[in-house]
């Protein structure tokens, strides 16, 4: 009895060995491969608009970094390790895009431990081959390597959740390691919010398949919570908002009905692809159920696939419900559990008869390769309309000087002008104003730009959407705050230029009667500056009647000859308040601000009046002028060491 079962034992290690030494090899090739896809125009593709955001949130102080996340729809942990990346690698394209590289292609070798570890009960063969076709299956996936390109957190939650599955299957019959899985667990959950659905899942495989491991299964929760607790506490609130319920009844389950079709399509990433692509991948799957006819040891062990892709189709089909926000991305942890699914199906028809396996195969890179070859790359998941991500920068670099200072409504624009900053361009800020984060005007956003504006005298205000919605308040905060300079529309991206006088304004005791209805009762200007530098203005207006027609007001700074080195033309309150909406008796202060350019020092004249802008027609006061002196600035030469 001895001998046999030594024998046996001998001959079982004879082929696991024989097994592992052909499987390394092809591990390696097939990690290869996945290293290859994830580096094709890798640097080719524009920076999106979420990596844009990326790249701007993990350029923030740390402190920073945190409250933002915590407003964020994601937690912070990619953002935290991409800004370790950026201190090392820089923030090139392709140097930002390569982090996530290399997290795609570590989830390979990784899906190939989960998959041994899933059949170490099984014979040699069967396991090794499954294993190298889960991996197979983990480095060719068109959505990961979708989002191996992509410089966001869908690469290493990926990671994590694969983390957690090897620990949980790594010794089985042998108690889990409670702390490595605390930490693997408390790691996915701080990378997407999406993988508890996954992880849900997972638990619930070990405790079905080793109900004695429920305690250590418990406890490794527990910890994991305890982690992620200071992180729930932080961002409890948007969480809270963010899933909100809105509806439900009929309207949920058709809300349901509808999310369900393009969640499935997401986790295949069939786009651009036939319409019997989808119907291929499933015919194999089929195939293989049929063919390999599963016993009852052999369903439990596939309760793992089956429980963690069927709680991330639900988890992710409930997201899009209560937060009207559908993302197929937020599926990648699942993907390589569906590999699995689809690994053990192949290796089934392999098993019954090999020639079935290469059709299987023949048939799922007919079924992909549209999308891999061609979709993939194009990267146009997210965005469909041409943009350009360098348009903001381009316009920014030939009108800023380096001690400017640029505030972004939004981080992905924000991320955009970082990737191309050069030294001597001026430095960034935020006002955040459009989704997904929308900070309040006076507690934080004032806070942030009165202390900018003490220290720069020229600043900067990019609005993607202009004054749309929630960026209105932000526009009127600045108009009646600081000195506007005037605006350009830059695409859809609304661009307006602030001067902040560091010269206390003086008074100038001036009054003008413009037609029959406008008077200017006084006046406030800057009476220094250096050139190059700026000045602002204060106009003091009351209409003593309702005015029927729509004026500009101009502010030009003269020599004495009438030349004009420097101009302001607006409505009222830049464009807020026009001359129709005033009322008997209102006062109106009206702000100005001049960036000036390079001029001999000397004294200069500010000179301001209205004008019909569909003539260009001067109102005239009343003793025929059709303009009027403020005051006199004088100019005085530029500090040697500024720019």
């Amino acid at each position: 009895m001895d001998d046999g079962r030594q024998t046996t034992d001998d001959g079982r290690q004879t082929a696991e060995g024989a097994a592992g030494r052909l499987a390394r090899p092809a591990l390696g090739l097939i990690c290869l491969l996945a290293l290859v896809l994830r580096l094709h125009r890798l640097a080719e593709p524009v920076l999106r608009w979420d990596e844009g955001w990326s790249l701007a949130h993990a350029s923030l102080n740390w402190g920073e970094l945190l409250r933002i996340a915590a407003l964020d729809w994601h937690p912070p942990l990619y953002t935290v390790l991409l800004k370790l990346w950026i201190g090392l690698a820089g923030v090139s394209t392709f140097s930002l895009r390569y982090l996530s590289v290399l997290l795609g292609v570590l989830a390979v070798p990784l899906a190939y431990i989960v998959a041994r570890a899933w059949l170490r009960a099984s014979s040699p063969r069967k396991g090794e081959g499954l294993a190298v076709l889960a991996a197979l299956y983990a480095a060719v996936a068109p959505l990961l390597v979708y989002y191996s390109q992509v410089v966001r957190m869908y690469p290493l939650a990926t990671l994590a959740v694969l983390a957690v599955s090897a620990l949980m299957l790594r010794d089985d019959g042998k108690p889990l390691p409670i702390a490595g899985l605390t930490l693997a667990v408390a790691a996915a959950l701080y990378s997407l919010y999406y993988t508890l659905w996954p992880l849900a899942g997972l638990f619930l495989y070990g405790a079905l398949t080793h109900p004695r491991q429920i305690s250590r299964l418990g406890l490794a929760g527990m910890g994991a919570g305890l982690l992620y607790l200071p992180w729930l506490l932080l961002a409890g609130g948007t969480l809270m908002a963010r899933t909100a319920s809105r509806g439900g009844g009929t309207d949920l389950l058709a809300r349901i009905q509808d999310t369900l079709a393009p969640t499935l399509q997401g986790l295949l990433f069939t786009y651009d692809t036939p319409p019997w692509a989808a119907g291929l991948i499933a015919a194999v799957l089929i195939a293989g159920l049929i063919m390999g006819r599963p016993g009852r040891a052999e369903a439990g062990r596939l309760l793992l696939p089956v429980l963690v892709v069927g709680s991330g189709i639900a988890g992710l089909v409930y997201g899009a419900v209560r937060t009207q926000w559908f993302a197929p991305r937020h599926l990648a942890p699942v993907v390589p559990f569906f590999g699995l699914g689809l690994a053990w199906a192949l290796d089934a028809l392999g098993r019954t008869w090999r020639p079935v396996l290469l059709l299987a195969l023949g048939l799922l890179v007919i079924a992909f390769w549209s999308t891999s070859t061609q979709f993939v790359y194009a990267k146009t998941l997210e965005v469909v309309d041409p943009f350009d991500p360098t348009a903001d920068y381009r316009f920014l670099s030939v009108r800023t000087r380096p001690d400017d200072l640029v505030f972004f409504n939004v981080l992905s624009t924000a991320g955009w002008y970082e990737n191309l900053r050069r030294p001597q361009d001026p430095p960034w800020s935020y006002a955040l104003r459009w989704e997904p984060v929308i900070q309040p005007m006076e507690d934080i956003i004032r806070e942030r730009i009165l202390p900018a504006a003490a220290a720069h005298q020229r600043l900067w205000f990019v609005l993607y959407k202009g004054t749309v919605g929630t960026n209105a308040p932000l526009k009127e905060w600045l108009d009646t705050h600081l000195y506007p300079v005037g605006g350009a529309w830059n695409g859809d991206t609304l661009i307006l230029g602030y001067t902040s006088p560091q010269v206390p304004l003086v008074t100038a005791p001036v009054q003008a009667q413009f037609g029959d209805a406008i008077q200017l009762t006084g006046a406030e200007y800057t009476p220094q500056a250096t050139a190059h530098g700026v000045i602002g203005l204060i106009l003091y207006w009351q209409a003593q009647r309702p005015v029927t027609r729509a004026y500009k007001v101009f502010v030009h700074l003269t020599d004495d000859a009438g030349w004009v080195f420097s101009q302001h033309d607006a409505q009222p309150v830049n464009d807020l308040r026009p001359t129709t909406t005033w009322t008997a008796g209102e006062r109106i202060v009206d702000r100005h601000g001049l960036f000036l350019p390079m001029m001999a020092p000397g004294a200069y004249h500010v000179r301001v009046g209205l004008y019909a802008p569909d003539t260009g027609e001067r109102l005239r006061t009343t003793d025929g002028r059709d303009m009027i002196e403020v005051g006199t600035v004088v100019i005085t030469p530029s500090d040697p060491q500024s720019p």
